[in-house]
């Protein structure tokens, strides 16, 4: 049989026949002898996989913002309590630009 079509073209024959006189050929007459062989697929996840995947199912379970620390710095602004040091600004951001 042979398919063809624009992305693939492909012939497919049949080697164990059985020949035109009727006598089954050496090749399928090993094949009957044989006991069929199931072909088992199997798939194993590796436990450092596993620990993976429930890291990722925490990370999703955990609010986007932790609002425990948004409040705290929202009071901490509106009493005046939060200061920033100009210095340490400068160098965290000098340390985050270098580290790209």
């Amino acid at each position: 049989m042979v398919i063809n079509s624009a992305a693939y073209k492909v012939q497919l024959t049949r080697t164990d026949a059985a020949s035109t006189d009727g006598a089954p050929t050496p090749s399928s007459q090993a094949a009957a002898q044989q006991p069929q062989q199931k072909s088992q697929d199997r798939v194993s996840i590796s436990s450092k996989e596993l620990g993976i995947d429930r890291l990722k199912r925490e990370l999703d379970a955990l609010p986007e913002m932790r609002m425990d620390r948004v409040a705290l710095a929202r009071q901490n602004m509106q009493g005046g309590g939060y200061r920033v040091d100009p210095a340490l600004l400068a160098q965290k951001m000098i340390e985050q630009h270098s580290s790209l």
